[in-house]
């Protein structure tokens, strides 16, 4: 069984990751952190949640967050105390946060933290933050800047300036992340947000030169289809950007770190089989269940 990481965030990264280790694949994550905010005091980090509940198979599919089954009573109390975060956090959902703000108060770094989580969820798989460092995705609007969980979760149609990781230009990568690159034979890009999720994580220096030096397959799956995404913010934020949501936009977004790029049949282009060195492999690319990202993950075995 070939070694597989993969770099991921949002809801796609936590169904490959997900739906790859239900199949007794030996897969391992490198988690977007730059989603990641204080809440009421509380550290929630959107992306590996996603990922944690995936892998324990609790995850919500249906509203592409948070536990399978929740109760929002602590939330329902805030709102009659005129405290209403905008971010709807369940029950269940509290209670991983409030063990991970005390883990971190205690004076771990978030990979042990990480570590702890998944523990406590009986998972045996390395997932790992790009850093230990904090990162910060932000956007730049002409009302001012805004970090990109507020302008995700408010849904915010004006037109981005630019985006910006606070945090990367000093941010060295963790040691687990760089374990799980070199103990792996395969690389996957999830079909996740280039920008938003993926974006982070290849911004901290070293971790990219990692990659960048990685000698196995590495393989970039898209998110778009035509153009637009299944759901999120993609496709808009890299048009706002000048950047075509498009297999050439997103070579240049993983410039240098991908040999391969699966896009959607549809997308493909017989005059552009290979696009600045980046092999394209036509392929239906939807992601529904766990038989669709081992149909993927076959695709890439073939390669």
């Amino acid at each position: 069984m070939l070694k597989t990481s993969v770099l991921c965030g949002g809801t796609s990264g936590a169904k490959v990751v997900g739906g790859l280790y239900r199949n007794k694949i030996e897969v391992n994550a490198i988690v977007n952190t730059a989603d990641d905010e204080y809440f009421l005091g509380l550290y929630v980090s959107p992306d590996f949640d996603s990922v944690i509940y995936s892998l324990a198979g609790i995850f919500d599919f249906k509203k592409n967050w948070g536990i399978v089954g929740d109760t929002f009573n602590a939330y329902e109390m805030l709102k009659t105390m005129k405290v209403e975060p905008y971010i709807m956090l369940g029950d269940r959902d509290l209670a991983v946060h409030i063990y991970r703000t005390y883990l971190l108060k205690s004076g771990l770094k978030l990979t042990d933290v990480f570590e702890k989580i998944l523990k406590a969820f009986g998972l045996d798989v390395k997932v790992a933050p790009p850093s230990d460092s904090r990162l910060k995705t932000m956007i730049g609007l002409s009302s001012g800047e805004i970090s990109f969980e507020e302008y995700y979760v408010k849904r915010i149609e004006d037109s981005i300036k630019y985006l910006r990781i606070d945090g990367s230009g000093h941010a060295r990568a963790s040691e687990k992340a760089l374990e799980i690159i070199d103990e792996s034979e395969i690389l996957i890009v999830a079909p996740s947000n280039p920008l938003a999720s993926i974006f982070p994580i290849i911004s901290v220096k070293d971790l990219r030169e990692k990659i960048k030096n990685f000698n196995g397959k590495r393989v970039a799956i898209s998110p778009f289809k035509g153009g637009v995404t299944y759901k999120g913010p993609a496709s808009k934020m890299m048009r706002d950007l000048g950047i075509g949501p498009e297999p050439r936009g997103i070579i240049k977004i993983y410039d240098g770190l991908i040999d391969y790029l699966i896009v959607d049949t549809n997308d493909y282009k017989e005059n552009e089989r290979i696009i600045e060195g980046v092999k394209i492999i036509p392929s239906d690319i939807t992601i529904n269940e766990d038989k669709d990202v081992i149909r993927l993950y076959n695709t890439i075995l073939n390669l």
